[in-house]
């Protein structure tokens, strides 16, 4: 995970209270695109990890399996992922879904979106204030945890 995506996740997960109104504006520009919230968070989830299986998306987002295959047939229609067999374990129905470079750039545009407006937010901040916001910010994303990883994959 690069450090972009990783500090946009934490900020999310930090100040995620304070911040609704900042994604759901940015998710709705998103939405302008025909990228739903689920295509988006699948997006998110395969950029951070690399890579995932439908079940395991399934479980992180709280959504039935099929709704997930659904889904991600529709970002394989427009080319943001791709599916392949899972060849880490000993089965042939098991596959590993991919995002492709389309997907990271409309992820990356989005995360500078949320970036862009929280700067907005703060830009009022002194130096010596940001800089304390800086500083607290990574204090506490050291004692975030950075993702579940599946045994499924090495």
């Amino acid at each position: 995970m690069d450090k972009k995506m990783k500090a946009i996740k934490n900020l999310r997960d930090i100040y995620g209270y304070g911040y609704t109104e900042v994604f759901t504006e940015v998710t709705d520009s998103v939405t302008a695109l025909h990228i739903s919230r689920t295509q988006m968070n699948i997006i998110q989830h395969i950029y951070i990890n690399g890579s995932a299986t439908p079940s395991e998306l399934a479980e992180v987002l709280n959504v039935q399996k099929s709704a997930i295959t659904h889904t991600v047939k529709k970002l394989e229609n427009k080319k943001l992922v791709t599916i392949k067999e899972n060849t880490l374990i000993n089965d042939k129905r098991s596959k590993l879904i991919y995002m492709t470079e389309d997907a990271k750039t409309l992820l990356e545009e989005f995360l500078d979106n949320i970036l862009k407006r929280i700067q907005s937010d703060i830009g009022e901040l002194s130096k010596e204030e940001a800089d304390k916001l800086y500083t607290a910010t990574l204090t506490i994303l050291k004692y975030i945890p950075g993702g579940s990883k599946n045994e499924t994959r090495s």
